[in-house]
């Protein structure tokens, strides 16, 4: 296709002057108008308009790649001719014709056509954005000065457009789950609120909120993996999206929870009714990478009314779903005031525990575990501790049951096994030598088919040495299944792990569980210990515990030892380590390994 003559240099000349002459003005304001975010329809039009003072290029448009459609974002001094010849163009074909040409000569001049020519709006990492067109009488390619002042407009077309769209990006992302693209917490409140206003100003208007939480969801993850597990979430936002109708809001606030807000409900009845629905859709078998998974959830429902807050109406659906969960799941039930005699702070800890791991509010301590002949450490008991945002650490004492109960201990367990071993080598590359670290695990977390699993790939991913590592036991796991305990034991010893018997005599079968089992280490539990005071040799009890422990191989480790007189006696009876507030309570990582540092010099010098 054939293009204008070049100008002459004096020419060129004459054109930049004209150009720099004014160019700054334009530039600015619309720089201006970028910064200040105003709306890109703005942007386009201004641009259009400083197009618009070159009668070449008075009939201009912009368009926008918006998914896979075109569409006209402004348009600059059209007559009605312009307006006809631009309802010819076809962006998408000509987009195509753009790319072409682009392979072939300089971006800035191009692709022309019959009646003009366009260019396309790339992002700064080569992303198509969109397409600028300019119409002329006949066949027309930018050159010189005139293609530089065109590919400035340009530039900042799609500098604005990649500006609108970060921005629709960070407001889709505050608002929306990453996950499964549904909302999330903060917007469902905002919702929430919005929606609980009107319902003041309006009588009659009445919401429901619905709390969906799947059933026993963490054996997917535990099973068959994350992975699986995401997509399965997924797939379930989808079905759940299927069955709701109308204005119904559904969010998903975090983990394997789902929301949905009806704005405006005739009676509870009604709210039972999509409970029922949702509840027979999720009853269809879920096929995914190649499985077939059968889920089922449990709902709980709260309803408005006078005086609700998105508190109040939050916490009646939650407490709702926490008794159909105790009701035998796979169900749902209205929330009944006669259901807030169960302690509020023990659903919300309930609650809040769901996230904790997302929010990083777990956290390890370790108590030294100090040999009595020396007073070196030895090793540490790993101790977890949790510490909810805006509150102070919580024991475990308080939440530890909890885990149990919901399961949530084989998450929180597993993590614990990987950080241990992760700080444990940390400490080594820092030139503190390898340490015992013993790691305290539940009767569920044993049980668990997972769980020789979790062990291998918290020492595959980090590196510990596995003779490092100890899993303190506690009686309750063997009993009643002694043979399948020595299984499990059997599987872990081709690990390499060591283990511990933890609350030595508190239980009924303990002698006939340190014949059949490979422990390492014998923890006298510190009700034994406790009652040592001022006579000159432990109790003969202890003493026996001791030397039981040394005949079948083991160390006997005292637990809260207390006072110097409990830990001399100790040491006299030949126990070998204690464990108590006498040595130190359980310390955060750098502070125990600055106590371990101290107490190694006091070693030496000793």
């Amino acid at each position: 296709m054939p293009f204008r003559e070049h100008p002459t240099e004096e020419a060129l000349v004459q054109c930049r002057l004209d150009h720099w002459l004014d160019s700054e003005s334009w530039s600015h304001n619309v720089t201006e108008m970028i910064v200040q975010q105003r709306p890109l329809g703005e942007v386009m039009e201004a641009l259009c308009r400083h197009c618009g003072r070159r009668a070449s290029e008075r009939q201009v448009a912009f368009y926008l790649l918006d998914g896979h459609e075109w569409a006209p974002a402004a348009r600059g001094n059209l007559t009605a001719e312009g307006e006809e010849a631009l309802a010819a163009v076809d962006p998408a074909a000509l987009s195509d014709a753009v790319l072409a040409w682009n392979g072939l000569a300089d971006d800035r001049l191009g692709y022309p056509f019959e009646g003009g020519w366009a260019r396309h709006l790339m992002s700064g990492i080569g992303e198509l954005l969109g397409l600028f067109v300019s119409l002329a009488d006949g066949p027309f390619a930018p050159f010189g000065i005139h293609a530089a002042r065109i590919h400035s407009v340009c530039r900042f077309a799609a500098l604005a457009i990649e500006q609108k769209n970060l921005l629709d990006e960070l407001v889709f992302k505050a608002n929306h789950d990453a996950l499964t693209g549904l909302f999330n917490r903060n917007y469902q409140e905002r919702v929430l609120e919005w929606t609980l206003s009107q319902e003041r100003n309006q009588a009659g208007r009445r919401a429901a909120l619905l709390s969906v939480n799947l059933d026993r969801f963490r054996l997917v993850n535990d099973v068959l993996g994350h992975s699986i597990g995401d997509r399965l979430l997924a797939e379930v936002g989808r079905r759940l999206g299927s069955g709701l109708e109308g204005r119904a809001m559904l969010a998903r606030p975090g983990g394997d929870e789902f929301t949905i807000l009806l704005p405006h409900v005739e009676s509870a009845a009604e709210a039972g009714e999509v409970a029922d629905r949702l509840l027979g859709l999720l009853a269809e078998p879920f096929r995914v990478g190649g499985h077939q998974l059968f889920v089922t959830a449990s709902i709980g429902i709260g309803c408005s009314g006078a005086g609700s807050t998105v508190t109040s109406l939050e916490r009646a659906a939650y407490v709702a779903l926490y008794h159909a969960k105790r009701g035998g799941k796979a169900r749902w039930m209205h929330f009944d005031p006669s259901m807030a005699a169960t302690p509020p702070e023990r659903l919300e800890m309930e609650k809040q525990l769901h996230f904790a791991l997302e929010r990083k509010e777990m956290l390890l301590y370790y108590q030294p575990q100090v040999e009595l002949a020396t007073g070196v450490v030895a090793g540490a008991e790993v101790l977890m501790r949790w510490r909810p945002e805006g509150l102070g650490i919580v024991a475990p004492g308080a939440f530890i049951p909890i885990m149990e109960e919901t399961g949530l201990i084989i998450e929180f367990g597993r993590w614990a096994l990987g950080e241990a071993c992760r700080q444990g080598m940390e400490w080594a590359a820092r030139g503190g030598g390898p340490l015992r670290l013993a790691v305290n695990v539940s009767a569920i977390q044993f049980a668990h088919p997972s769980f020789l699993r979790d062990v291998e790939q918290a020492l595959a991913s980090t590196g510990f040495p596995p003779e490092c590592l100890e899993l303190e036991l506690t009686e309750s796991l063997f009993i009643g299944d002694l043979a399948g305990a020595a299984r499990v034991f059997r599987a872990l010893q081709s690990t390499g792990v060591a283990f511990a018997l933890d609350d030595f005599g508190t239980g009924q079968s303990a002698l006939a569980y340190l014949q059949r089992l490979p422990f390492q280490r014998l923890k006298i539990d510190q009700s034994f210990v406790r009652p040592i005071g001022d006579a000159d040799r432990c109790p003969p009890l202890v003493e026996n515990i001791v030397r039981m422990a040394e005949s079948l191989g083991m160390a006997a480790i005292a637990e809260g030892v207390e006072t110097e007189r409990q830990a001399t006696l100790l040491r006299l009876a030949r126990c070998a380590e204690g464990q108590g507030y006498y040595y130190s309570p359980p310390l955060p990582a750098d502070d125990f390994a600055a106590y371990r540092a101290g107490r190694t010099r006091a070693g030496q010098e000793t």
